[in-house]
């Protein structure tokens, strides 16, 4: 029993020092694609964070296109979506700092921090029926290594995607 109290006390607090939101029950579904596949997720305790997860993918699938006006257009998603989130602040600010960015070297460098903070958010959230891939590539950021989400197993390196696109491997699985 003190562990189970042990795990449900760790997982609050991951999910209220995320983004540093308090966390909120819904019980909404929402799908999400990676590369054409589609899942249903339900968040259970975080409002509006299948949104954010959501368009975080979207912005991902642009950095495998290299597309730097579509990554521009879905992180001004993104910074909308994190702004309706309470203490998701700085992590709407890093995506606007994609926005306002035309290299797409720098929009990859702030992907990296970014991601670092939609993986906390997301681990925090619980969310139900799917299995959420954080990979990581230890050739990002000039060797020190990045991580970024994914909905496939199957590696898709967002950072290297013309040169390296299966660089990387699943670190871990949420869900």
């Amino acid at each position: 029993m003190k562990i189970i109290n042990n795990v449900v006390l760790f997982s609050l607090i991951i999910a209220v020092t995320a983004c540093k939101q308090a966390a909120k029950p819904a019980q909404d579904a929402e799908t999400k694609t990676d590369s054409g596949k589609t899942i249903v997720a339900r968040v259970v305790d975080t409002a509006n964070t299948a949104d954010v997860f959501n368009t975080y993918i979207n912005l991902k699938n642009e950095f495998l296109k290299s597309n730097v006006t579509g990554i521009k257009s879905t992180a001004a998603l993104l910074e909308n979506k994190l702004a309706g989130i309470k203490g998701c602040t700085e992590t709407a600010t890093l995506a606007h700092q994609i926005t306002i960015s035309n290299d797409i070297d720098a929009q990859r460098n702030t992907f990296l921090i970014l991601s670092k903070d939609i993986i906390g958010l997301v681990k925090g959230a619980k969310f139900k029926a799917a299995t959420i891939y954080v990979d990581y590539c230890p050739m990002a950021d000039n060797g020190k290594g990045g991580y970024w989400l994914s909905v496939n197993k199957a590696i898709k390196n967002p950072y290297f995607p013309e040169h390296m696109k299966e660089c990387g491997q699943v670190k871990e699985q949420i869900n």
